[in-house]
Protein backbone atom coordinates (compact mmCIF):
# COMPACT_ATOMS: atom_id res chain seq x y z
CA UNK A 1 0.00 0.00 0.00
CA UNK A 2 1.32 3.43 -0.95
CA UNK A 3 0.48 5.94 1.79
CA UNK A 4 -0.76 9.37 0.77
CA UNK A 5 -0.45 12.42 2.99
CA UNK A 6 -4.22 12.57 3.59
CA UNK A 7 -4.02 9.18 5.34
CA UNK A 8 -0.93 10.20 7.31
CA UNK A 9 -2.57 13.47 8.41
CA UNK A 10 -5.74 11.62 9.42
CA UNK A 11 -3.67 9.19 11.51
CA UNK A 12 -2.00 12.11 13.27
CA UNK A 13 -5.44 13.62 13.90
CA UNK A 14 -6.47 10.30 15.48
CA UNK A 15 -9.20 9.67 12.88
CA UNK A 16 -10.79 6.35 13.93
CA UNK A 17 -11.35 5.19 10.33
CA UNK A 18 -7.70 5.81 9.41
CA UNK A 19 -6.53 4.05 12.57
CA UNK A 20 -8.82 1.08 11.88
CA UNK A 21 -7.51 0.83 8.31
CA UNK A 22 -3.93 0.87 9.58
CA UNK A 23 -4.72 -1.91 12.04
CA UNK A 24 -6.30 -3.95 9.24
CA UNK A 25 -3.23 -3.49 7.02
CA UNK A 26 -0.88 -4.59 9.80
CA UNK A 27 -3.02 -7.60 10.66
CA UNK A 28 -3.06 -8.63 6.98
CA UNK A 29 0.71 -8.21 6.70
CA UNK A 30 0.31 -5.49 4.06
CA UNK A 31 3.48 -3.49 3.40
CA UNK A 32 2.89 0.24 3.86
CA UNK A 33 5.26 2.37 1.77
CA UNK A 34 5.85 6.04 2.54
CA UNK A 35 6.73 8.11 -0.55
CA UNK A 36 9.36 10.80 -0.01
CA UNK A 37 6.98 13.43 -1.48
CA UNK A 38 4.60 12.63 1.40
CA UNK A 39 7.47 13.21 3.82
CA UNK A 40 7.91 16.66 2.24
CA UNK A 41 4.18 17.37 2.52
CA UNK A 42 4.18 16.37 6.19
CA UNK A 43 7.07 18.66 7.05
CA UNK A 44 5.55 21.46 4.99
CA UNK A 45 2.43 21.09 7.12
CA UNK A 46 4.48 21.38 10.32
CA UNK A 47 6.34 24.44 9.03
CA UNK A 48 3.22 26.48 8.26
CA UNK A 49 1.99 28.93 10.84
CA UNK A 50 -1.48 27.35 10.61
CA UNK A 51 -0.30 24.06 12.10
CA UNK A 52 0.04 23.16 15.75
CA UNK A 53 1.57 19.76 14.93
CA UNK A 54 5.18 19.51 16.04
CA UNK A 55 8.10 18.23 14.03
CA UNK A 56 8.61 15.53 16.67
CA UNK A 57 5.03 14.30 16.20
CA UNK A 58 5.58 13.96 12.45
CA UNK A 59 8.96 12.29 12.91
CA UNK A 60 7.48 9.78 15.38
CA UNK A 61 4.55 9.01 13.06
CA UNK A 62 6.65 8.39 9.94
CA UNK A 63 9.57 6.62 11.64
CA UNK A 64 8.39 3.05 11.07
CA UNK A 65 7.47 3.29 7.39
CA UNK A 66 9.89 2.18 4.68
CA UNK A 67 10.45 4.94 2.11
CA UNK A 68 10.10 5.05 -1.66
CA UNK A 69 12.27 7.68 -3.30
CA UNK A 70 11.68 9.59 -6.50
CA UNK A 71 14.21 8.12 -8.90
CA UNK A 72 14.47 8.47 -12.67
CA UNK A 73 11.93 5.70 -13.37
CA UNK A 74 9.39 7.23 -10.97
CA UNK A 75 9.98 10.74 -12.35
CA UNK A 76 9.50 9.53 -15.94
CA UNK A 77 6.31 7.66 -15.08
CA UNK A 78 4.95 10.63 -13.09
CA UNK A 79 5.52 12.92 -16.06
CA UNK A 80 3.69 10.50 -18.34
CA UNK A 81 0.75 10.12 -15.93
CA UNK A 82 0.41 13.87 -15.40
CA UNK A 83 0.60 14.57 -19.16
CA UNK A 84 -2.02 11.90 -19.95
CA UNK A 85 -4.32 13.31 -17.26
CA UNK A 86 -3.98 16.85 -18.63
CA UNK A 87 -4.56 15.57 -22.19
CA UNK A 88 -7.78 13.82 -21.14
CA UNK A 89 -9.26 17.10 -19.92
CA UNK A 90 -7.77 19.21 -22.70
CA UNK A 91 -5.65 21.36 -20.40
CA UNK A 92 -4.45 21.54 -16.83
CA UNK A 93 -6.27 18.87 -14.82
CA UNK A 94 -5.22 20.52 -11.57
CA UNK A 95 -3.41 17.45 -10.26
CA UNK A 96 -0.21 18.30 -8.39
CA UNK A 97 3.23 16.92 -9.14
CA UNK A 98 3.48 15.16 -5.77
CA UNK A 99 0.31 13.19 -6.54
CA UNK A 100 1.89 12.31 -9.87
CA UNK A 101 4.96 10.91 -8.10
CA UNK A 102 2.81 8.94 -5.67
CA UNK A 103 0.64 7.52 -8.47
CA UNK A 104 3.80 6.60 -10.37
CA UNK A 105 5.11 4.72 -7.34
CA UNK A 106 1.83 2.81 -7.13
CA UNK A 107 2.06 2.00 -10.82
CA UNK A 108 5.68 0.83 -10.70
CA UNK A 109 5.08 -1.27 -7.56
CA UNK A 110 1.67 -2.49 -8.83
CA UNK A 111 0.05 -1.37 -5.60
CA UNK A 112 -2.81 0.89 -4.48
CA UNK A 113 -2.67 4.39 -3.02
CA UNK A 114 -4.24 4.68 0.44
CA UNK A 115 -5.88 8.07 0.44
CA UNK A 116 -8.91 10.19 1.16
CA UNK A 117 -8.03 12.20 -1.98
CA UNK A 118 -9.65 9.74 -4.38
CA UNK A 119 -10.43 12.08 -7.27
CA UNK A 120 -6.86 13.13 -8.14
CA UNK A 121 -5.44 9.61 -7.95
CA UNK A 122 -8.25 8.11 -10.01
CA UNK A 123 -7.68 10.87 -12.60
CA UNK A 124 -4.06 9.67 -12.76
CA UNK A 125 -5.23 6.10 -13.30
CA UNK A 126 -4.02 4.83 -9.93
CA UNK A 127 -5.74 2.07 -8.02
CA UNK A 128 -7.13 3.71 -4.89
CA UNK A 129 -8.06 2.37 -1.50
CA UNK A 130 -9.74 4.52 1.11
CA UNK A 131 -10.81 4.18 4.73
Amino acid sequence: MIIDSSYLFDLMAEDPDAFSKGTELVENGEMQWLPTPVVAEAYYGVATARSNTTEQEVRNRILGYPRIDVDEEIARKAGELLAATDDRVGGNAGVGANDGYIAAMADVLDDAVLTDNVEDFEALGATVETY
